[in-house]
């Protein structure tokens, strides 16, 4: 019987250890140790690391993100992944690391190549719903529901864009060549020309409308601002800021209205052509430029602005380059228009040219409204004199901005300074020579002027321009005392106001914007299900999207119309209007069967207006029964294909589905797969097909369409604040609107798109177009 081998303590004869080498105990298991680990990394077993965990360790995300195991199987999680084909994911940059400075400015110069942003882009796009238009990233609207709050500022407060979008070009040359070459692309009968007594001293800004080459009144291109630039020489300089819609226009007819001779390219980020006498140079992103609308803008700058006479005049660099003159003069004659109770009460279009501080030092530590001492008037000779050293300003030479660049303080070289320099907490020593000073330029804008529709005053406000680099400083001081920023839904909705068309019709950019709201509404049309899709054959409305001027032309003449234009003679304009007072018949016009007259339409009684509205004439009897009169119900001779079409398709489609499941039990590649995608960007023959019967493209005629005769359409309609009803701007052609008077009436029928309803409505003939 073999003896057991059991612990002394049992009566057996092992004795234990008291202590244990864990070293050797270790070393003398290795082969077991490394057996186990080779077992864990390659498993026998077609199991994945991550499945070797218990249930509740187990997560999805897993399979993707080997942070989520232990990381003592993260190594081999990683080797299943190479092994399966799938290479692991590079691992994201930290947000840290990625909003270092310098990787900042890498990112947003790479996201700069397709579209150009504007020095205040970083703020707007954390504060508004960014669009791509004519080249550049430009804030739409606010993010915060502020439609009413925006025409608050600007009818009661301040609203503030960014608009340094506009292109600034200069021409350069004798004042008699320049008067040559924009006689040829200008009309006299549009208003004063840009040669006029009252704008070439320099001391006002003025606008003109530019049309082609000898083309008056055909090939418009588009309303300018201009503005001369005061010089001691012979040679005169103009600035012309264009939109940005029409610079590669204004460019190209520049050129061609000057004599065959050579031209000269810079190969930089500006272009620069120099022609005979005249110099021609378009100057993107040269300045910065803000427009303030509405009455408390004069008293947002009157705190922001702090002005630098003689004796507080810093030794910058750019003084060396440029001296500033008439400092203390131009000071003076600021004071005493500072108390001024709205921008419509100064000399309309004056421009004041100012050298300030850096705005920096007048900013509140916290939001508040900036107000004006309402006891101080202002007398009526500032008002009615304008001096002519006012407009002189250094901003306009272009070399000292590189001077001007360079001096500038970032926030953190001026936040660092101001703590180490101040005396007293809070409070910035405005004398420190440390602190440079900034020459800007100020434009008034007198608003509306005619109270036939609109309330005098309206849209008058400030237009500031500061040299590049300084934009944030200026609008983020501007902020801080009172201004409510917009974009460009508001630049659309200011010019409604004012009674002004945002993009003519007849212009290419006006055409252009046409087409992208087409598509657009189209897009968001057919996106929507049949069901809920209005059915505009039924409604007679053939042309619900966009305004075909050129067809309704030709209706009201007889004869086929491919170029129109928008009159905007002064002079005809207003015997237009007295006509439509007096009912009678219009004045006989060159080219009147292309001619379209701008009316400003104001409903009688309740209604809403809507773009691309129809202006109809209406009938004797209509006046009378206006509450009763509706479109009757027309006949849709395609809703009986387009419900067969869309049965045959379905059919097709259950065909298809079968087929591709019998294919796919006998495990063969199911038909269309890889077409799909194709399918996907391009509408199928099937849509195409359906959409041409819900809409049909081709349009012969728009004038009898409808029980009452189309006379035009409404390019912009929507409540007007300040007139407290509905309202739009629109076009009609002139020989619809002789007929009008020839049967003695002056008001119309107005229609919506998705509407029967007819609604009277009066005229008003408008010069802002």
């Amino acid at each position: 019987m073999e003896t057991a081998e059991f612990d002394a303590t049992l009566g057996g004869t092992e004795h234990l250890p008291y202590a244990a080498n864990s070293f050797k105990f270790t070393a003398s298991r290795s082969v077991e140790i490394a057996a186990l680990s080779e077992s864990i990394l390659k498993p026998s077993k077609n199991k994945l690391v991550f499945q070797s965990l218990p249930v509740h360790m187990r997560r999805r995300v897993m399979s993707h993100n080997s942070k989520r195991l232990p990381r003592r199987l993260r190594k081999a999680h990683l080797e299943q992944l190479k092994k399966s084909g799938q290479p692991p994911p590079q691992k994201r940059p930290s947000r840290k690391h990625r909003r270092r400075p310098a990787n900042l400015l890498d990112e947003y110069n790479r996201r700069q190549n397709r579209n150009v942003w504007l020095e205040t882009h970083i703020w707007h796009a954390k504060r508004f719903h960014m669009t791509e238009r004519w080249g550049y990233r430009l804030p739409y609207a606010p993010c915060d529901k502020a439609f009413r709050a925006c025409y608050r500022g600007s009818s009661a407060h301040c609203l503030m864009q960014d608009i340094s979008y506009y292109v600034p070009i200069q021409v350069k040359g004798p004042l008699d060549e320049i008067r040559e070459m924009f006689a040829k692309i200008t009309s006299s009968l549009c208003g004063l020309s840009i040669c006029a007594k009252a704008y070439v001293s320099g001391c006002r800004q003025g606008n003109i409308h530019l049309y082609g080459v000898n083309t008056y009144p055909y090939n418009y291109i588009g309303k300018v601002q201009f503005l001369w630039v005061s010089s001691n020489n012979d040679d005169k300089t103009l600035l012309l800021f264009v939109h940005p819609s029409q610079v590669k226009e204004v460019e190209s007819i520049l050129l061609d209205i000057m004599p065959d001779q050579d031209i000269l390219r810079e190969e930089t980020f500006k272009k620069r052509r120099k022609v005979s006498n005249i110099d021609i140079k378009i100057m993107p992103s040269s300045f910065n430029r803000f427009r303030l609308t509405g009455p408390n803008s004069h008293a947002i700058l009157v705190q922001s602005l702090k002005c630098i006479n003689n004796k507080s005049l810093k030794n910058d660099k750019w003084i060396s380059i440029h001296e500033p003159q008439y400092l203390q003069e131009k000071e003076e004659y600021w004071n005493s228009i500072m108390n001024a109770g709205s921008p419509s009460q100064l000399p309309p279009n004056i421009v004041v040219g100012l050298v300030v501080k850096d705005p920096r030092l007048s900013r509140p530590s916290y939001r508040t409204k900036a107000k004006l001492n309402s006891d101080s008037t202002i007398t009526v000779d500032t008002l009615l004199t304008v001096p002519s050293f006012l407009s002189i300003s250094p901003l306009w030479d272009v070399k000292i901005h590189e001077a001007i660049k360079e001096e500038r303080m970032s926030n953190g070289q001026f936040i660092k300074h101001v703590t180490e320099t101040q005396l007293v907490p809070g409070v910035v020593n405005e004398d420190d020579p440390a602190w440079h000073s900034i020459p800007i330029v100020l434009i008034q804008r007198p608003g509306s002027q005619k109270s036939e529709y609109k309330k005098i005053g309206y849209g008058s406000g400030w237009d500031v321009i500061v040299p590049s680099g300084y934009a944030l400083p200026f609008w983020l001081t501007f902020i801080m005392f009172g201004a409510r920023s917009g974009g460009l839904r508001e630049s659309e909705s200011v010019a409604f106001e004012t009674g002004e068309c945002y993009l003519p019709p007849d212009s290419n950019a006006g055409k252009g914007n046409e087409k992208r709201i087409e598509q657009e509404l189209r897009d968001k049309y057919f996106r929507l299900p049949p069901s809920k899709r209005v059915n505009y054959i039924k409604l007679g409305i053939n042309s619900p999207f966009n305004c075909p001027w050129n067809i309704l032309l030709s209706d009201w003449s007889n004869q086929q119309i491919n170029e129109y234009y928008i009159l905007r003679n002064r002079v005809l304009l207003n015997d237009i209007q007295d006509c439509i007072t007096k009912k009678t018949s219009l004045p006989n016009i060159e080219n009147a069967t292309s001619c379209l007259v701008p009316v400003y339409i104001k409903l009688v009684e309740k209604g809403s207006l809507k773009n691309h509205a129809q202006i109809c004439l209406p009938e004797s009897s209509d006046l009378s029964n206006i509450k009763t009169l509706f479109e009757p119900h027309h006949n849709d001779s395609n809703e009986k294909i387009r419900k067969l079409n869309r049965t045959a398709h379905i059919e097709k489609l259950k065909k298809l589905r079968k087929r591709n499941m019998r294919l796919k039990k006998k495990k063969l590649q199911p038909v269309q797969k890889k077409a799909r995608k194709d399918i996907r960007r391009q509408p199928s023959e099937y849509v195409l097909k359906t959409r041409e019967l819900w809409l049909p493209s081709k349009i012969e005629t728009v004038r009898h369409n409808n029980s009452r005769q189309v006379m035009g359409y409404i390019s912009q309609g929507a409540f007007s604040f300040t007139e407290a009803c509905s309202c739009g701007i629109g076009y009609i052609a002139y020989n619809a609107l002789n007929t009008l008077l020839d049967s003695k009436h002056n008001q119309v029928l107005v229609r919506n798109t998705t509407s029967r309803k007819y609604r009277l409505a009066n005229i008003l003939i408008t010069q802002n177009a």
